[in-house]
């Protein structure tokens, strides 16, 4: 009896074993440690060769070539114009220009003796010219701009004069109804340089100046402010000293402009702003 058992124990043992075997080949196959093999083709791995009919050839980008493009040969000089042979300004811009990279290549003797013939005849030509202009402008009072801005000394006298009174009686009729808003800073000190300025534009037009501190603090010529700091955020000042003027009617506002500004540069600014069109008086 022993026999047959232990030969039945030892069949059903081996087949447990196969059976077994099988189950722990399907374990270890789907297992972590399970990877392809070494000599399986990999095309990302350095310098391997995968012998596959659709393996496709890596695209490299062109290599740009050292040292730029390639020099371009350089373009041969213009053909020599004689000076009797030019007949139009561009021949002469072109034969001057040629003449005088030579002589400057080569500033002997005959090369810049050859510019400076064709540069005399330059000069001529533009003293003609300039001459013919002014003889126009003489007979065509409709050419001359003299007549809105004068040039010499007598009518520039005469010119400013004329703008100053009209300066002089705008701004006092603005102060009727404008006013100015200087904003500044206690501790900036080109807000202390341009305050005497704002005060005596106040003293001579007596147009009133609502001083603005964007800290809070006065300056000695306006030691009262008004706390501006939520104006200024409102109006966009980032920068003092800034002068305004606005309107006491409307409450408009515009820039008389930011930095430092003397006196006759705010009475000029008031003036163009508001009694002006743009080229009128410029």
């Amino acid at each position: 009896m022993s026999g047959p058992l232990i030969s039945h124990n030892k069949l059903a043992l081996n087949v447990f074993c196969l059976l077994l075997v099988g189950v722990c080949g399907n374990v270890f196959a789907q297992s972590a440690i399970d990877y392809p093999s070494m000599w399986d083709c990999d095309s990302h791995k350095f310098n391997w060769y995968c012998d596959q009919q659709d393996a496709k050839p890596p695209v490299r980008e062109p290599i740009a070539p050292v040292g730029g493009p390639p020099a371009q040969a350089s373009q041969p000089l213009p053909q020599r114009i004689e000076i009797a042979d030019i007949k139009t300004t561009e021949q002469m811009r072109v034969e001057l220009k040629r003449r005088e990279d030579l002589a400057i290549m080569d500033p002997s003797k005959e090369k810049l003796t050859d510019y400076l013939q064709l540069w005399q005849v330059v000069q001529d030509k533009g003293s003609t010219f300039a001459d013919s202009w002014r003889r126009v402008v003489w007979q065509t009072p409709e050419l001359d701009y003299a007549l809105k801005r004068p040039s010499n000394n007598l009518a520039i006298r005469t010119f400013n004069t004329t703008a100053d009174a009209l300066q002089e009686a705008q701004l006092r009729a603005l102060a009727a109804d404008h006013g100015l808003i200087f904003f500044f800073k206690s501790d900036c000190p080109y807000c202390h340089t341009m305050a005497p300025a704002v005060r005596m534009m106040a003293e001579r037009f007596g147009i009133e100046v609502l001083a603005v501190s964007i800290d809070g603090v006065g300056l000695p010529d306006f030691p009262h402010p008004q706390d501006g700091r939520s104006k200024a955020a409102a109006w966009g000042v980032q920068r003092v000293p800034a002068l305004f003027m606005g309107s006491k009617v409307t409450g408009d506002h515009v820039a008389l402009g930011f930095g430092v500004m003397a006196l006759s540069e705010i009475m000029e600014r008031m003036f163009v702003l508001t009694g002006t069109q743009p080229g009128e008086s410029f």
